[in-house]
């Protein structure tokens, strides 16, 4: 061995480890194996100067850091996708809180669903203390439509009447920047002006009530230090104005197998307002999912089952809040039994679940998914 300077002569060169994997190539399921070959080696170059506390210090981190490499290569393998299902409908929500559209296509962003470069629930309405308002708030915000069209986002009122929102590239000095509060997380928004401001206090009777807009450079989200699902999450799992994830998985069977156990008032989707809602598996089984998949090589992490709150109560066609169904029969059967589970989300009932981008790109509906499937969490039976 040939060093290049007198102090690495003078050192020596110690071979801790070998470690080696070997692995096929991506099979049919769309697995992500190793690549083949894969080989690890571990070397530490010591000065003979160095008292033997701090040669092993250096034999420590040098170690970590092979097995590391090593954890994360072992961990992308055990992915093992099927196929579970196709897209059967995407909805779009730009304002939150708002009735959605029903979309063809849209790209899957860290941030969330976007269509046509807008962001879903990049709106937001505040209070006069910056606390999001919502359906639970003023129940007939469900009947407000909307469409975006161009550079315009519009909202109608049942009665006919029309907001008209410039989508701005960006904010200018004169923009208002409002503190706002979504669940527990502190952000910012631009506020939208005046003439939005009015409408929304018009059409609900709520003074103060104000319309703002998602900016990334600077509504930043402080999300893993206030949000109770941390255990979660990452850095780099960030929202716009969403309760809790990027994206919103929902099965179709899910909420058939809920109609069937309803004896009154039967739902649909829309009482739970999913980005993506999927046909072709067994009811719930999106609960066990760890990655989602798809044709055009977008991935989704499973972070949490989504809890279910007095707004699924709401009737999306009415805008009548029964504070009744479907929570009192979702609480019959679909409340978490693992100890772990209900420490992270609480002993609430789920349905669905809330997913982070790993690889953003475009889907559309038709197209086929892929999972990687875990466990499915038991559910108390009251």
């Amino acid at each position: 061995m040939i060093f290049g300077s007198e102090s690495l002569q003078q050192s020596f060169f110690v071979h801790l480890f070998t470690i080696e994997l070997i692995n096929s190539s991506k099979d049919a399921t769309g697995a992500e194996p190793l690549a083949t070959g894969c080989h690890v080696d571990a070397f530490a170059v010591f000065d003979p100067s160095l008292e033997m506390p701090q040669i092993w210090k250096t034999v420590c981190i040098v170690a970590a850091v092979a097995v590391s490499v090593v954890g994360v290569l072992v961990w992308k393998k055990k992915r093992s996708y099927v196929k579970v299902g196709t897209i059967s409908k995407l909805y779009f929500f730009p304002v939150k809180s708002l009735k959605g559209m029903e979309v063809t296509k849209g790209k899957c962003t860290k941030l969330g669903f976007e269509v046509n470069g807008v962001l879903e629930r990049s709106f937001m309405l505040v209070n006069k203390e910056g606390a999001f308002f919502t359906q639970r708030d003023a129940p007939s915000l469900a009947l407000l439509s909307t469409q975006v069209d161009g550079k315009k986002l519009t909202i109608s009122t049942p009665s006919g009447k029309q907001l008209k929102v410039d989508i701005k590239d960006s904010f200018g000095p004169d923009d208002k920047i409002i503190e706002c509060r979504v669940v527990a997380d502190s952000t910012k928004g631009v506020d939208c002006g005046d003439e939005a401001a009015s409408f929304f206090q018009s059409y609900v009777d709520v003074p103060d009530i104000r319309l703002v807009r998602h900016f990334p450079s600077v509504s930043h989200r402080e999300y893993i230090r206030n949000n109770p699902f941390e255990l979660h999450l990452r850095k780099e799992n960030q929202v716009a104005f969403q309760d809790l994830a990027p994206i919103h998985v929902l099965s179709k069977t899910s909420v058939d197998d809920l109609n069937a156990r309803l004896e009154e008032q039967k739902v649909t989707e829309l009482n739970f307002r999913p980005d993506i809602f999927i046909d072709g598996c067994e009811p719930y089984a999106e609960d066990s999912w760890r990655y989602i998949k798809f044709n055009s090589g977008v991935v989704l992490n499973n972070l949490t089952m989504i809890t279910r709150c007095l707004l699924t109560t709401n009737n999306p066609a009415t805008g009548v809040l029964s504070k009744k169904e479907p929570l009192v029969t979702l609480r019959k059967y679909r409340i978490p039994k693992d100890p772990k589970i209900v420490k992270q989300i609480g002993s609430l009932p789920c349905l669905g679940i809330g997913c982070g981008v790993l690889r953003s790109g475009d889907i559309s509906v038709g197209d086929e998914i892929f999972a990687d499937v875990g466990p499915q969490p038991e559910m108390k039976v009251k």
